[in-house]
């Protein structure tokens, strides 16, 4: 019969490479997945992350009725759950922020499409629920910056002007790739209908404003321009325009009409700026409710939903902005309402939108076209309308629907980074172009997989560790056969005297 030794030994062998190759795999999983920023070389490099929403006591406190057995198991579970996705979700960032950006830095062989970020952001739902009391927000604060982003840092709290932006002096002191830009989301502070005085202020002492903006400055590009058939040299300062907005409490009812007006106030002094819209400034607008788009386009449909008459019919839960702020939004942002689309070249990019809330992602681009649709009444066809209106579909039907020279804008919703959604990160590249005197923004996706495939990896770890130390210690009590035998003596007499002894050895 086999010996335990004998059964282990090989067992962990097996199990020993297996660990290695998992784990390999698990901690280099953008390098294998191919992942890589769509151009590792473009100075403006965000990492996109959306959705953690970090659960806590309320989620281990709902096993209070069960029995005192079960409800210490399933509390123990829980508990545990919750600490392997926190550091599940530290393993997207640490990995796509600081472990391949320092591999490959280190090792040039290996692919180099993940350079460290220039930025980082957290599109909205940084913890599960609005309503939990301060002790239970401030535990998960704590896991979010100690366990989930133990290396990063908040917005400095006086880096803003009253008018929310970062003066162009404090920029270049702030550690950007260090620096989250937090998003405010539904889950932290509500609805319109539900935000409070209290939750922004707890929101931002921990996680920093709701309403901010900056501008990136990049080197001046020369470029040679025909102006009026003479040619001319010209300098080109190209910027990127970066707007954290709340749009949580842009649509009405809103419970707090001081807080609403804060967020309008804000968005009008970005309306405001003094903005070449020749294409040297690029706008990067993150916010979390996605914008107005028909059903079909994304998972989420339009959806707006209020509370009961006796609690004022605020708005109570919305999947996308209203149509009206959406196309305020569009228009005024990237310069169409604000200055007029003729005054605005056709073929330029004029920005990029990201948001959260819908965890299953949607790619969409919005373009301003002519109303094409057709309508008859009493009997006669309504002849095209020469007004033009904003319009939305799938990214992918952008070259078939946007016409040549329409003004148009990529809207991004970031997939979440929750295990039940793969565990993703968006990756975007943004560059000058000089050639068509415009900015480019691309993205791309790297998910690490479901959170079942971080805990069968780490399990597996675990027991090949504990194996090891078991058939180390068996080895060592010599149950492996290779410690030496010591030979027994046995002595006999004969003829009952000393003399004659016979030794025998014993193996």
């Amino acid at each position: 019969m086999p010996s335990l030794y004998s059964i282990l030994s090989p067992l962990l062998s097996f199990l020993t490479v297996v660990s290695i190759i998992s784990t390999t795999g698990l901690y280099v999983y953008p390098l294998l997945l191919n992942c890589s920023y769509p151009n590792p070389n473009a100075p403006f490099r965000l990492l996109t992350l959306a959705d953690p929403q970090l659960e806590g006591n309320t989620s281990i406190n709902r096993y209070a009725s069960s029995p005192p057995w079960l409800r210490s198991l399933r509390q123990f579970r829980k508990t545990l759950d919750l600490w392997g996705n926190d550091h599940y979700l530290a393993h997207i960032y640490r990995t796509l922020h600081t472990t391949i950006p320092v591999l490959t830095g280190l090792l040039p062989f290996l692919p180099q499409g993940i350079p460290s970020p220039t930025h980082v952001t957290v599109l909205g739902d940084l913890i599960g629920s609005q309503w939990i009391d301060k002790e239970e927000f401030n535990s998960r604060g704590n896991r979010f910056w100690n366990t989930v982003f133990p290396t990063a840092r908040r917005l400095p709290p006086r880096a803003l002007t009253e008018a929310g932006k970062i003066p162009k002096t404090i920029y270049p002191l702030i550690q950007w790739p260090d620096t989250l830009i937090n998003v405010v989301g539904n889950h932290d502070i509500g609805y319109a209908g539900d935000i409070r005085p209290d939750l922004i202020q707890r929101f931002e002492e921990t996680y920093g404003p709701v309403n901010y903006g900056f501008t990136i400055p990049f080197p001046a590009v020369n470029i040679s321009k025909t102006v009026d058939g003479v040619s001319k040299n010209i300098t080109i300062n190209p910027s990127l325009r970066i707007v954290n907005l709340n749009s949580l409490n842009i649509d009405s009812p809103a419970r707090e009409f001081d807080i609403q007006m804060q967020t309008y106030n804000f968005m009008n002094k970005v309306f405001s700026e003094d903005v070449d819209w020749d294409g040297s400034v690029g706008t990067v607008l993150l916010t979390h409710v996605p914008l107005h788009k028909p059903a079909g386009v994304c998972v989420d449909p339009p959806m707006e939903k209020y509370y009961e008459p006796k609690y004022g019919s605020l708005l109570r839960e919305q999947n996308h902005i209203s149509k009206g702020a959406s196309d305020m939004l569009l228009g005024e942002l990237f310069g169409i309402r604000r200055v007029g689309e003729e005054k605005i070249e056709a073929g330029k990019e004029m920005g990029i939108i990201f948001t959260g809330h819908d965890h299953e992602g949607c790619d969409t681009v919005h373009w301003y076209s002519k109303n094409k649709e057709e309508e008859k009444k009493d009997g006669e066809e309504k002849k095209e309308g020469e007004e033009k209106v904003w319009k939305s579909a799938k990214w992918e039907e952008k070259v078939g629907k946007v016409g040549q020279g329409e003004k148009w804008v990529r809207e991004v919703t970031v997939r979440s980074m929750m295990g039940e959604f793969g565990g993703n990160a968006g990756l975007t590249s943004a560059w000058f172009d000089a050639e068509s005197m415009s900015w480019r923004f691309e993205y791309s996706t790297c998910p690490v997989g479901i959170q079942h495939y971080w805990w069968t990896v780490h399990i597996v770890d675990f027991i090949t560790m504990v194996l090891a130390i078991v058939v180390g210690i068996m080895a060592a009590a010599g149950a492996d056969g290779s410690k030496a035998k010591v030979p027994k003596v046995v002595v006999t007499k004969t003829n009952g005297s000393a003399k004659g002894i016979k030794e025998k050895k014993l193996q």
